[in-house]
C-alpha cells in the first residue's frame, strides 16, 4: 500500500513538471538586450555605409517608402567615420502582454556621444517594434534619427504608432 502511494505521488509529480514547464514553450524577448543588439548591428552598418543592411533592419512599412534609398543613401553620407567611442545607451521599452504571450515590444535605443576617427561626434536614436502581433508589418525599425553635434538631424523613416 505504501509503495502504490509513493509510485502514484511520483507519477503525479512528474506529471505536475511536465504539464508545468510546458507553459514555458514561449520565447522570451529581453529588450534590453535585444536594444544593445540592434545598436552593435545599426552602428555598423553606418560606420561601414552599408545601405543594404540598413534597409533589412527597417519594418516592411518603412522599406516601402518611395523615398527609403534615398533617406538611407543622404544618412549614409551624414554620419561619416568609423567609431571610436561611444556612451551606452539608454533604452526604453513598452511592453503589452496577453495571456503570457507578448503581443506588442518596442524598443527606442538612443545612443549618445559617438566620437568617429573623423573628429565628429553623433547621437543615435531609433524606434524599434519587435513584436506587432496585431500589424506585423510594423515588425523592424521604423525611424532612425541621427544628429551631429551642431544639431543638425537627419531622418530615415518615419515614426509608426501602434
Amino acid at each position: 500500500m505504501k509503495k502504490q502511494a509513493i509510485i502514484i505521488s511520483g507519477i503525479a509529480l512528474l506529471l505536475f513538471v511536465l504539464l508545468a514547464t510546458g507553459c514555458w514553450n514561449r520565447p522570451f524577448i529581453d529588450s534590453g538586450v535585444e536594444g544593445s543588439r540592434l545598436s552593435e548591428e545599426l552602428l555598423g552598418y553606418l560606420e561601414n555605409d552599408d545601405a543594404e543592411g540598413i534597409k533589412g533592419m527597417l519594418c516592411e512599412m518603412t522599406r516601402e517608402s518611395p523615398t527609403i534609398d534615398e533617406e538611407i543613401e543622404v544618412a549614409l553620407e551624414f554620419f561619416e567615420g568609423k567609431i571610436i567611442s561611444r556612451d551606452f545607451e539608454f533604452r526604453p521599452s513598452s511592453k503589452s502582454v496577453r495571456n503570457g504571450e507578448i503581443v506588442y515590444l518596442e524598443i527606442a535605443p538612443d545612443i549618445d556621444n559617438i566620437k568617429t576617427d573623423k573628429e565628429q561626434i553623433y547621437r543615435v536614436k531609433f524606434y524599434v517594434q519587435v513584436v506587432n502581433a496585431k500589424s506585423p508589418e510594423k515588425e523592424g525599425v521604423s525611424e532612425i534619427v541621427i544628429t551631429n553635434a551642431e544639431g543638425e538631424e537627419c531622418i530615415v523613416g518615419e515614426f509608426l504608432d501602434v
